[in-house]
């Protein structure tokens, strides 16, 4: 039996609980690595990732994703 540990990141576009370790969707800046939980929130972060980054969002706040 395998025990993987669960990961939590927040999505930086949206704030929802991302799980990196089942992720499918990711991108890479600036040699940091970031989940997201949807390919919509994905597409925002990477036009514009400095409007991210750093930045505190809540869950729901005009993401892809809706108010999840």
């Amino acid at each position: 039996m395998t025990t993987q540990s669960v990961t939590a990141q927040k999505d930086p576009v949206c704030g929802m609980q991302v799980d990196s370790n089942q992720a499918s969707v990711s991108s890479e800046h600036s040699g940091t690595t970031y989940h997201f939980c949807s390919e919509g929130c994905k597409a925002k972060f990477d036009k514009t990732p400095h409007d991210f980054i750093g930045k505190e969002h809540s869950k729901g706040s005009g993401c892809c994703c809706g108010s999840k």
